[in-house]
């Protein structure tokens, strides 16, 4: 059993039908401890908002799969540590700060980070950084 860092693009996937869902489920139902920077529950929660306005979920799922949200975990981790880092690798891949927050959680703990963000993938992939990126779709238990 391993860690293994879980990104917001994954973790919709286990409260909202959407592609590679199942293989999300799977990740789920492993045996890895899996994590995430405390971060989660605010991107979760906006997209399970957005969810919620396109009418694919009702408001009162969209809170239901937030506060449930932390059970999937071993562990939330604070950000604090993790902003000053991000953020530098931000600047340098012109990217949002957000991946790489969890993107700096895995390197911390020594591990991999868990995404379906096919964005980020492609925006790391030849760097040092792609050792650290697992892409949902290639996940294997």
């Amino acid at each position: 059993m391993s860690d293994l860092v879980i990104d917001a693009s994954v973790a919709v996937k286990w409260f909202v039908s959407e592609d590679a869902s199942d293989k999300a489920d799977e990740v789920s139902a492993s045996d890895h401890t899996l994590l995430a920077p405390r971060l989660i529950m605010t991107e979760v929660a906006n997209a399970l908002a957005r969810k919620a306005i396109q009418k694919l979920i009702t408001p009162l799922e969209a809170v239901e799969y937030v506060r449930t949200l932390p059970q999937f975990f071993a562990g939330l981790l604070e950000v604090d540590d993790l902003i000053e880092p991000a953020l530098q690798n931000a600047c340098n891949y012109r990217h949002p700060i957000y991946d790489f927050v969890y993107l700096e959680a895995a390197r911390r703990r020594d591990t991999k980070m868990l995404t379906a963000d096919q964005k980020l993938i492609a925006k790391v992939k030849g760097t040092d950084l792609a050792k650290l990126v697992v892409s949902l779709s290639e996940w294997r238990p």
